[in-house]
């Protein structure tokens, strides 16, 4: 526990002031190894972030150099295709395609499947059907009767009773013929009647399609059934058993595509239609047909091929006219067939590549079929007399070459833009020799040849990245790098192999980008500059702060002498004054 003092207390000078003072003095050594440890750890921080950029200069030249090791890693490999119309068709491609131009004509497009029964499966609507399960809307009608208005007005409850008692309050006979048409004609048989009005607010009219007679009367276009969307699939007797009578579907599977559906007493037409859409297993979608009372199924892909419908426990695919099935008497199973008749088929698309015929089963019509390697073909539409050929171009495709070349170019500017700040006078890394010849072999690479003669390019400046316009001579001396892209793109269009072979090389040459990544890796490899100088920094950082906590023992050591010596001063005075004063009290 360090002593307590008061400074002066028997002496009355003030020699804390005086400890201070020369300790201030020794302290200077402590603060003056302090600031060079600061700039050691500076400078840590700089080369930290140097190797950063550093890193990033090499990520920018490996997008293009890697291209050497082929596959998907080669961006020159990249293709692009193109349609001349893409109404007719559109197209991708991939690293496997050549490089060459296709007339197309489309003379068919491949459709899909359908699927329906052969008859309506709805039983005819009767007196106990509610309107609104037949898509008539609560509201007024109105009738002339002789030219007399008469209005009926329709609930949303209403029955097909219901309506016809209207009607027949309005002087209006209305009755449902045995293929579920409504047909309405004069109470009395002898009176002029007309149908509908502006004003009109239930959709009954256009709904049915109630369309006036040669004979004055009128009838439905469309049939009255019992079956809606809503409708819930096990409801008794309101299925048609194709014979004039009813029958009633019931609950169990059965199987579309591969996929199996249950029917249960909740399950509605718009619920189950709902289930098969969802399900990718089932490769078809459906929907209700309320105008012809069908249950319509559709294959999702093209092609002639059936649609699989397969009967369970349920009978739901006899109903709807999709399979013909032998129950036992328990319900069970025992004997079911495709009805084919009720399918018709898609049809395959017909193409022809060049004049020869291709055809697909589908509109995506694969390499393997049309024999053009890595080339897929989306057909869209049919050739035309105007246009009877379509153009499909393969090229290079040299936009990830670009944006790559363009990527190196900022990230070495950006590299010796700080290099040119640390090295020179003043900067945290001035007078580090082997940084200064890292900088000048890079800086040499982007501007030196290849060395081949024969080569079509032998300099970066010849596909426009140059310290100076493309293609001029280079100042060694110029920092920066720009991209003109023009003439790039010039390059590109006019010899590709011969850019990969500047920027990459080949098996038994190094292209220049190769040999300034390189020069990176060699830097920032283990033994380079970047862990050589970090590793001598940080052992440096350990020196200082080894001398710093010496150096401040030293002075805590000094310190605790000087007040030791003053403190024994102060006893020493204090004593003589307890002496004196005892003298003259002794006197007295």
């Amino acid at each position: 526990m360090p002593t307590i003092t008061f400074s002066g207390l028997a002496s009355g000078l003030d020699t804390a002031s005086w400890i201070d003072a020369l300790v201030s003095v020794k302290q200077l050594t402590v603060t003056s190894l302090q600031q060079t440890l600061e700039s050691v750890e500076k400078k840590q921080s700089t080369v930290s972030e140097l190797q950063t950029s550093f890193n990033s200069l090499r990520t920018a030249i490996e997008k293009l150099a890697d291209s050497k090791f082929g596959g998907a890693m080669d961006l020159f490999a990249n293709n692009s295709v193109t349609s001349s119309n893409e109404d007719i068709f559109t197209a991708t491609v991939n690293q496997n395609a050549a490089r060459l131009n296709y007339d197309i004509k489309v003379e068919k497009l491949a459709t899909k499947t359908s699927v329906s029964s052969d008859k309506a499966v709805s039983a005819i609507a009767n007196d106990d059907t509610k309107i609104s399960d037949l898509g008539i809307t609560e509201g007024k009608l109105t009738v002339y009767v002789d030219g007399v208005k008469q209005t009926i007005n329709i609930s949303k409850d209403d029955t097909v009773k219901d309506l016809r008692t209207r009607f027949a309050e309005a002087g209006v006979k209305a009755e449902i013929d045995s293929d579920g048409k409504l047909n309405l004609s004069a109470q009395n048989g002898t009176s002029q009647i007309l149908v509908g009005a502006t004003n009109d607010t239930s959709n009954l009219k256009s709904m049915l399609g109630l369309a006036k007679q040669e004979d004055g009367t009128y009838s439905s276009t469309s049939s009255l059934y019992q079956v809606a969307g809503t409708s819930k699939i096990t409801t008794a007797n309101i299925f048609s058993d194709g014979n004039g009578g009813t029958t009633t579907i019931t609950k169990g599977t059965f199987t579309i595509g591969d996929a199996e559906f249950t029917i249960n007493d909740n399950t509605t037409i718009n619920s189950l239609i709902s289930e098969i859409n969802a399900n990718k297993d089932a490769g078809a979608t459906a929907y209700w047909d309320s105008a012809n009372s069908k249950l319509v199924i559709t294959s999702t892909v093209e092609g002639q091929s059936y649609v699989n419908i397969e009967a369970g426990t349920s009978n739901f695919t006899d109903v709807m006219g999709y399979t013909e099935s032998e129950w036992a008497a328990d319900g069970s199973l025992t004997k079911s067939a495709l009805k084919t008749d009720n399918q018709t088929l898609g049809e395959n698309a017909i193409l022809y590549i060049n004049g020869t015929q291709v055809i697909s089963p589908t509109n995506t019509v694969t390499s393997e079929l049309s024999r053009l390697d890595g080339v897929t073909i989306n057909l869209k539409g049919v050739s035309t007399e105007e246009e009877p050929t379509t153009k499909l171009e393969v090229t290079q495709d040299t936009t990830k070459v670009k944006e790559a070349l363009k990527s190196f170019v900022e990230e070495y500017n950006e590299v010796m833009t700080k290099l040119d700040e640390l090295t020179a006078t003043g900067g945290d890394l001035y007078g580090d020799t082997a940084l200064n010849a890292i900088e000048r072999s890079m800086r040499q690479m982007v501007t030196s040849s290849t060395g081949y003669g024969d080569d079509v390019y032998t300099l970066l400046s010849q596909i426009g990245v140059s310290t100076a316009a493309a293609g001029a001579s280079v100042n060694a001396d110029t920092s920066s790098l720009s991209l003109d892209e023009d003439a790039l793109a010039k390059a590109l269009a006019e010899d590709p192999d011969a850019v990969k072979k500047l920027i990459v090389g080949t098996t038994s040459q190094e292209g220049l980008l190769t040999k300034f990544e390189n020069i990176l890796d060699d830097a920032l490899s283990t033994d380079g500059w970047f862990s050589t100088t970090t590793t001598s920094i940080q052992s440096e950082m350990t020196r200082y702060n080894d001398k710093i906590s010496r150096a401040q023992t030293t002075v805590d050591n000094y310190r605790s002498r000087l007040e030791a010596q003053f403190q024994a001063m102060e006893n020493t005075i204090s004593q003589m004054q307890n002496s004196y004063s005892n003298l003259l009290n002794s006197a007295t």
